[in-house]
């Protein structure tokens, strides 16, 4: 009977002491997600990685652009000064060829003969400064050929200086440049890019372009300028028969683009820092080269095209550029992108060992709850053994 009684008295102890260790302990979020935590620090350290990366993507972007527009604007410059400066030097080549027909066709005798000629296009040189000269050649029919000959002096010459053959046509130079000296006598009509340039320049009446070639002389790739002289004066509208049978001669010259295009590109800032390649683009099928190397080594990934109009319908020319060397690795987006995932990575770490500081603090405040309780417990447990001990 007393022995049940003691069972009695002891069990609502327990449940109380049961009861006051649930009650009082209650869970904070960090303690109720504790087990989450090392995987939120993985997740922390994922995200920074990837707000890292597009950081970095993002500055070196940029950088990308400005250097494609950096490209594009000395491009454009060299492609601009190029195509002025050619059109400079074909204005002066029309006014030449105005000259000639003026004192040498209108005026009898005429005015010009080769050292006048030579004089003149030494003195206004600096006008054409993509010329490396002029000549001019008159149009000789098959009839008047002997006659030619024998006023001149010399025969006429194929550009293999021979004696040219038998034609219904001939251009032979008769006024040249003392740069260009080499070509007195012979026949531009023997040349097959040369008897084109005439062809169109007389049905037009506009300057017209070669497409690039080795010129004589130099043996540099160049192209020729023909411009048509008419020895009387044409109709407002003139017809294509009507400018042919007004056609005197032909006013031309090289131009050396290898060397001239070189010298003129050299004067600009930033030169060595791109490679410029200048294309006869007609064909587009096969461009043909004008001017660089374009097997040279260069930073292939990036390029940048400008159009040139040097006055010849007929044909298409363009400029192609590109760095010589490769982009670096841009160091200031890398630096930057790395101080800023190291920050939050310690910003993050902060917080983990925070995290873990508070829930081993309620760890350790849950434990002093349970002891506390389980004294009292113990207290009152006692209190009533002693008690029933006296009864």
């Amino acid at each position: 009977m007393g022995r049940s009684l003691k069972m009695q008295s002891r069990h609502p102890v327990a449940l109380r002491l049961h009861d006051q260790m649930g009650s009082k302990r209650k869970y904070t979020f960090i303690q109720a997600h504790r087990a989450w935590l090392p995987k939120f620090l993985v997740l922390w350290l994922l995200l920074m990685a990837l707000i890292s990366w597009c950081i970095y993507s993002k500055m070196d972007d940029d950088t990308k652009v400005r250097r494609k527009e950096m490209l594009g604007s000395l491009c454009d410059q060299r492609a601009r000064m190029l195509q002025d400066q050619f059109n400079v030097s074909v204005n002066h080549v029309r006014a030449l060829a105005i000259l000639v027909s003026t004192f040498h066709y209108y005026r009898y005798p005429s005015a010009i003969d080769q050292e006048t000629f030579v004089e003149y296009t030494a003195r206004t040189a600096f006008e054409r400064p993509l010329l490396s000269g002029v000549a001019y050649a008159q149009r000789v029919v098959n009839s008047e050929r002997e006659r030619f000959e024998k006023e001149h002096g010399w025969v006429i010459k194929t550009m293999e200086r021979e004696p040219s053959l038998v034609r219904d046509e001939y251009a032979p130079v008769i006024f040249a440049q003392e740069t260009v000296s080499y070509l007195e006598s012979l026949d531009m009509m023997s040349g097959e890019e040369d008897q084109e340039n005439i062809l169109r320049a007389r049905a037009t009446g506009k300057a017209v372009l070669t497409s690039p070639f080795r010129l004589l002389g130099s043996h540099h790739l160049g192209v020729v300028l023909t411009f048509p002289v008419y020895k009387s004066k044409l109709p407002r509208k003139p017809t294509v028969e009507e400018r042919i049978e007004a056609t005197a001669g032909y006013v031309g010259g090289p131009f050396d683009v290898e060397s001239l295009v070189e010298n003129l590109l050299g004067q600009l800032a930033g030169n060595q820092a791109i490679l410029v390649n200048v294309y006869d683009i007609t064909n587009h099928t096969v461009p043909l080269i004008m001017y660089g190397n374009q097997y040279e080594e260069g930073d292939t990934s990036l390029g940048h095209e400008s159009e040139l109009d040097f006055g010849d319908p007929y044909r298409k020319h363009q400029m192609i550029c590109r760095y010589r060397q490769k982009a670096l690795t841009n160091w200031i987006a890398l630096t930057t992108a790395f101080l800023f995932f190291v920050i939050l990575l310690l910003v993050g770490y902060i917080l983990y060992g925070a995290g873990n500081h508070i829930v081993k603090v309620e760890d350790d405040f849950h434990e002093m709850q349970e002891l506390k309780v389980r004294a009292e417990a113990a207290d009152v447990a006692k209190s009533q053994v002693i008690s029933l001990a006296y009864c």
